[in-house]
């Protein structure tokens, strides 16, 4: 933050009601400077509260005295370097200033030439003429984020209607005003629309997306939304990347009808709706879906996120298998495998599960080799349950029957009798065979006096011992296991040969 925006915001100044985007643009972007960098910035102080009213002012390096001040205002002169001009800017964020409205759009247009990429979200935007002013005046804007804004109130008439009369008048008023221009220019520079929170009409939507003609990318995610309600005219050949999250899609003839209306989608994004599956009813929507399969509808579709879903059963996930470019998908967090212990088990059930056609799973990457290990692991997950899912049986028939693994009883020979020598005392105890040489000097502290560093210790194998006599156990880290002891067998334990030791207490 700089000085500036600093000593604002310690005098906490309320923005004004009705404030408008080129307001905003020259408060957050553009500050006049002089030759030694010096801004000036006017507060008044009206109801209670401070306002910065007016923009820098610039002195010249000759001039001594301030610029005359009013009674009212009081003013800060802050030294600081000056900011980029907008005229360089390619992206603003404006977000939760109270705007409303555009500004004068002649100035609006030259001082931002190059905006690309514009975030006007948390805004009190209620008028679709100031969208489409700020369209119109942003020439190069590529991208544009009206998240938590208020066009679902917009009413072209000054009458008050119902909701139906209102999305009928909003629809009419956008194909008669919308485009403004004699050049009928339908904004195909705008690449990504984001309306998030914005909870208006899909049929109003859909009237929109026609006119913006370049539109790829089009998030309409915490809308409410429970049914898709586009008409069965909607077919828009732009728009590749849709995200539909946390709203309230439960059936899939409703996703469907997406993959209808965008026949040309690559990633759709559905995450935090409660769907539990991905089967088209043929017996709803028969006049919008006729006898479309996912198939058909879905055809480049490459990218699918389903994470927080309600899918509870198997056999749901095998209609995935239907979508022929179906490569990537996301899925987190769904009943299915909520008692399945470890992340790395639910993972690998997936991976088993999933058709060969998905090479991605939540991001990684999945090889051909790992493939066939999970559809292994898959099956033995199921061999032993009475109810199988069907994928079971597919990969029965590929990899064959399984046998069994081995059942391993880990309680069996987890400990030797042995005893354990020491000068000229003895002990019988049940040693681990699960830990290291450390660990088993460490244990035997107490019995020897001193500390592990000070003594070493020996393996009498009782059955080889003629041949081999005693083996040192010189290496820290070696498990007992590996030296196959067996009961009966024997420790000895003798001293380093070091300076005098204190006993341990």
């Amino acid at each position: 933050m700089d000085a500036g925006a600093e000593v604002l915001s310690e005098l906490k100044i309320n923005p004004e009601e009705n404030n408008s985007l080129l307001q905003a643009i020259y408060e957050r972007y553009i500050d006049l400077t002089d030759l030694n960098g010096q801004h000036t910035y006017s507060l008044h102080y009206k109801g209670g509260s401070l306002t910065r009213t007016g923009l820098s002012q610039r002195q010249t390096q000759n001039e001594n005295s301030p610029p005359p001040i009013s009674q009212n205002d009081i003013q800060i002169s802050i030294t600081t370097s000056p900011r980029k001009s907008v005229f360089a800017s390619v992206s603003a964020v404006l977000s939760g200033k109270c705007l409303s409205t555009c500004g004068d759009c002649v100035d609006l247009e030259n001082k931002c030439k190059n905006l690309m990429e514009l975030d006007i979200s948390n805004n009190l935007f209620s008028d679709w003429n100031e969208i489409r002013k700020l369209l119109n005046s942003l020439k190069r804007l590529k991208h544009l984020n009206l998240t938590s804004n208020k066009l679902a109130n917009f009413n072209p008439s000054s009458e008050s209607s119902d909701e139906e009369t209102k999305v009928a008048k909003t629809i009419e008023y956008f194909n008669i005003e919308w485009p403004i221009n004699e050049n009928q220019i339908l904004y195909d520079n705008l690449k990504t629309l984001v309306l998030n929170e914005c909870f208006i009409d899909l049929r109003i939507i859909e009237c929109l997306v026609s006119l913006l003609s370049g539109l790829n990318e089009l998030h309409l995610s915490r809308n409410g939304y429970k049914n898709v309600n586009f008409s069965t005219n909607l077919r828009n050949q732009s728009v590749k990347v849709f995200y539909m999250s946390n709203n309230l899609l439960d059936n899939w003839n409703q996703v469907a009808k997406l993959g209808y209306g965008f026949p040309n989608l690559e990633q759709l994004v559905l995450s935090g709706n409660p769907l539990k599956n991905f089967e088209i009813e043929p017996s709803q929507d028969l006049e919008y879906l006729g006898e479309a399969k996912n198939s058909d509808l879905f055809k480049n579709l490459s990218i699918l996120n389903i994470n927080k879903i309600k899918i509870d059963q198997w056999s749901s996930i095998d209609a995935l298998k239907y979508f022929p470019n179906l490569k990537h998908i996301r899925i987190h967090e769904i009943p299915l495998l909520e008692n399945i212990k470890t992340e790395e088990e639910k993972h690998n059930l997936l991976v088993g599960y999933l058709d060969k056609n998905i090479s991605y799973l939540n991001g990684s990457i999945i090889p051909s080799e790992f493939k066939e290990t999970c559809e292994r692991k898959f099956m033995r997950f199921f061999m032993d349950q009475e109810q199988k899912p069907a994928r079971y049986f597919e990969l029965e028939a590929k990899h064959g029957k399984l046998n069994r693994l081995a059942d391993v009883n880990l309680d069996v020979g987890k400990t030797v009798y042995m005893k354990i020598n020491y000068n000229d005392k003895s002990i019988f105890q049940n040693v681990k065979v699960r830990q290291t040489v450390s660990e088993l000097k460490k244990s035997l502290e107490n019995f020897v006096g001193v500390p592990s560093a000070k003594f070493r210790i020996f393996y009498i194998d009782k059955e080889a011992e003629s041949t081999f006599g005693h083996d040192e156990l010189k290496l820290s880290k070696t498990s007992l296991i590996s030296l196959k002891l067996k009961n009966g067998d024997e420790f000895d334990i003798c001293l380093k040969q070091t300076s005098p030791i204190k006993p341990i207490r």
